[in-house]
């Protein structure tokens, strides 16, 4: 029985130091804690880089969707950008495919959310790999606010083990560079101010005294125009004036459905117009963003 005993433990041990010689054996040539960080462009439109991301802390996340080990933790590496990932703590994925088609498809199929970075050579290749001394994959870096080695590892344990001890506190962002949702040049007043200087109400819809509103969404690009308008809901919020009362219940729809068509050409007549915004900001570089805004077409009555 004691032999079988000391034979469960040895094991247990055994394992135990397998998982730490992980990292003595996949990490030798990475580079050194407290080392910085060498510089990468991240995106050369907007000019950012991995330096322009100092005052946050970083994660290397170094992988490739052919690679079984980087497939089987990427679950975990998902769960880890859900946990930690904010403006404060940013998720790098540097990827060493080498088929742009194969690579796309397999962040999208994965849900790897993230900043994606490919280079399409292979890993020996790389000089991303070079310059970090990547030799194993998946192999992770944390960077701390100052760009410099705080965790060098293989293994998705630690890596969650050192997240779970980052001092936010250290964290330090320039008003510029913090995450920001698109905006309308002159803010919300300027907005309903251009709308309302630019949106004719339907002459159809005025005569009949039908009122309504129209829900559009919208992305704003990188650059602040707009593109991919379309209606999300468009509906009639006031039918009871006389004049549409007097209708037929035919003539009714086909008012209705005229109607309809004529505040959602409106909108997006308006919305094309719009000058181009100031976009969001996420990770410090401009994004995406889809808008969704609300478009009440309300006729004024004059009180005398």
């Amino acid at each position: 029985m004691k032999k079988v005993l000391l034979l469960i433990v040895w094991l247990t041990s055994a394992i135990g130091v397998y998982a730490e010689d992980l990292d003595s054996l996949y990490t030798q040539e990475m580079l050194r804690y407290g080392a910085e960080a060498p510089d990468f462009m991240i995106d050369s439109l907007s000019n950012t880089s991995l330096k322009s991301m100092r005052g946050r802390y970083v994660v290397l996340h170094f992988w490739a969707s052919w690679c079984p080990d980087c497939r089987k933790d990427i679950p975990e590496i998902n769960k880890l950008h859900e946990e930690f990932a904010s403006d404060s703590v940013i998720f790098i994925h540097i990827s060493f495919d080498t088929e742009k088609e194969k690579w796309l498809k397999y962040i999208g199929e994965s849900g790897m959310d993230g900043l994606q970075l490919c280079e399409f050579v292979k890993m020996k290749e790389s000089k991303t790999a070079q310059a970090y001394g990547i030799k194993w994959i998946p192999s992770m870096y944390v960077l701390n606010t100052e760009g410099k080695v705080i965790l060098r590892t293989v293994m998705i344990e630690k890596l969650r083990k050192q997240l779970s001890h980052l001092d936010l506190s250290k964290v330090l962002i320039s008003r510029s560079k913090r995450a920001s949702s698109p905006t309308f040049p002159g803010g919300d007043n300027a907005l309903k101010a251009f709308l309302a200087s630019n949106v004719e109400y339907p002459r159809k819809a005025s005569n009949y005294g039908l009122e309504g509103q129209t829900i559009f969404r919208f992305v704003i690009n990188t650059d602040g125009s707009i593109s991919q308008v379309k209606v999300v809901s468009n509906t009639i919020t006031v039918e009871d004036k006389l004049p549409f009362q007097k209708l037929a219940g035919d003539e009714k729809r086909k008012l209705r459905e005229e109607v309809l068509r004529l505040f959602a050409e409106e909108g997006m007549r308006v919305i094309k117009k719009m000058p181009k915004w100031k976009p969001g900001v996420r990770y410090g570089m401009p994004v995406k963003a889809e808008y969704e805004m609300p478009l009440n077409f309300k006729i004024h009555y004059n009180n005398y």
